[in-house]
């Protein structure tokens, strides 16, 4: 871990990161973190300089920048009333409207009006009628895929009608209604986290630096005593999970408790965990989530070095 540099390698390395980001990400709004730079510049003091394609960066300063653009472009999209809401996010607090959604989807499936290529039809069917029935279970698996990196997996990037199909309507469903307010919380459980868990800063600075980082981008406050609740996703914008903190899990206990089962099943065919194991995992992972989405981070660093993605 690289650490002691003087202060002209740290500004150097530091000016690396950002210009290396906005070589990946274009759109990014360098102008928005103008304010927050000597914050970002102690935050450093605990990170490691690593090689990207020749340069020497900070591996969690650029992982930091991606989670402060991912919140801006949500802000955007949801002040932007022609493009949002969208998708799912359309219909998910009407009922009716789901009803009236499944039932389409179902005549595309059955009967006279039937189409000839039905597999989108019934994964929309399917999802539909799930979330009608039980909307928390159904957001415990959409939300599972957030947090399980799917978009890194590879055999789901092969060019196959039923991959395509899978990542366009799930990224329909994954569509749902937020506020800026909890897109904002989100980022702020999230820095909280990066800061204290990863950065290993204390939680007294850490709570100080997040706030700083909010308030100069957003001005909006944060209780960061809420984060040591349950932190769950709330929704998501796409594949951007909206974190937010809360008493209890959202699910019900014979919810849990089949989730639980089901995966334990499933994982028992394919490796050696144990009961024990997996139930620490898995406690773990349902009042913390926000941690393991963490272990991400931007995808060109990811191809350059696997070993960055979870």
């Amino acid at each position: 871990m690289l650490k002691n540099f003087s202060s002209t390698k740290k500004n150097l390395y530091f000016e690396n990161t950002i210009n290396t980001y906005i070589q990946y990400h274009e759109d990014f709004d360098l102008q928005r973190i103008q304010s927050i730079k000597q914050l970002l510049r102690k935050i450093i003091e605990h990170d490691e300089v690593i090689v990207f394609k020749g340069e020497m960066i900070y591996k969690e300063l650029y992982k930091i920048l991606w989670l402060i653009d991912n919140t801006l472009k949500a802000q955007k999209l949801l002040n932007n009333p022609k493009e949002y809401p969208t998708g799912f996010a359309k219909i998910q607090s009407d009922k009716k409207k789901i009803s009236t959604y499944r039932k389409f989807y179902k005549q595309s499936i059955v009967g006279p009006y039937r189409v000839s290529n039905r597999k989108e039809a019934r994964l929309k069917y399917w999802v539909s009628t799930l979330y009608l029935n039980n909307k928390n279970l159904v957001n415990f698996y959409l939300h599972g895929f957030l947090v399980g990196d799917l978009v890194k997996m590879k055999s789901l990037h092969e060019d196959s009608e039923v991959n395509n199909l899978f990542f366009s309507n799930l990224d329909y469903f994954l569509m749902q209604k937020t506020t800026i307010g909890a897109v904002v919380k989100s980022l702020g459980i999230l820095l909280y986290g990066e800061l204290n868990h990863y950065l290993k800063i204390n939680k007294n600075d850490s709570e100080v630096y997040m706030k700083s980082v909010i308030h100069e981008l957003f001005n909006e406050p944060v209780n960061v005593y809420e984060f040591d609740k349950h932190i769950t996703i709330k929704s998501s914008l796409g594949f951007l999970p909206i974190f937010g903190a809360s008493k209890k899990l959202n699910l019900t206990n014979e919810d849990n408790n089949f989730i639980k089962n089901k995966l334990f099943e499933e994982l028992e065919e394919i490796s050696l965990i144990d009961q024990e194991t997996f139930n620490i995992s898995y406690n773990t992972y349902t009042k913390n989530p926000h941690i393991q989405y963490l272990t991400k981070y931007p995808v060109e660093l990811f191809r350059e070095n696997p070993k960055y993605s979870s």
